[in-house]
């Protein structure tokens, strides 16, 4: 009960060992965790992709958030999606192929922005 008083604070850029090799904050990283640089870049992304998703008609963004999951389910087989829409598997792989294409012409201009390539 009396350690917790007698112990002073620490700061997280302390050293923690005799030699100073090791700082407090290395320990206290939780290395599975997405850092918030990457959850600011991943949350920058989705927005991106959902203004872009804005340029392509219904039936195509119908196609691509079912396709890749975008709404937070499973991504749907090309059948099912074709199933859905009336369509044959074929027509709905000409469909994804056009509104991806369309989709990479609307991030372009963002592809400074990107750490990864768009291609």
């Amino acid at each position: 009960m009396f350690i917790p008083l007698l112990q002073r604070e620490r700061s997280i850029d302390d050293f923690i060992d005799k030699e100073e090799g090791s700082r407090l904050s290395t320990v206290l990283v939780d290395p599975g965790a997405d850092s918030q640089e990457e959850k600011l870049y991943l949350k920058e992304v989705c927005r991106l992709v959902q203004h872009a998703l804005v340029h392509l008609d219904q039936r195509e963004r119908h196609i691509i958030r079912n396709r890749f999951g975008l709404l937070g389910g499973k991504e749907l087989t090309l059948e099912e999606i074709g199933r859905s829409l009336n369509l044959s598997r074929e027509r709905v792989r000409q469909l994804e192929r056009e509104a991806k294409q369309k989709l990479l012409a609307n991030l372009r201009r963002y592809q400074s922005q990107l750490r990864f390539s768009l291609a």
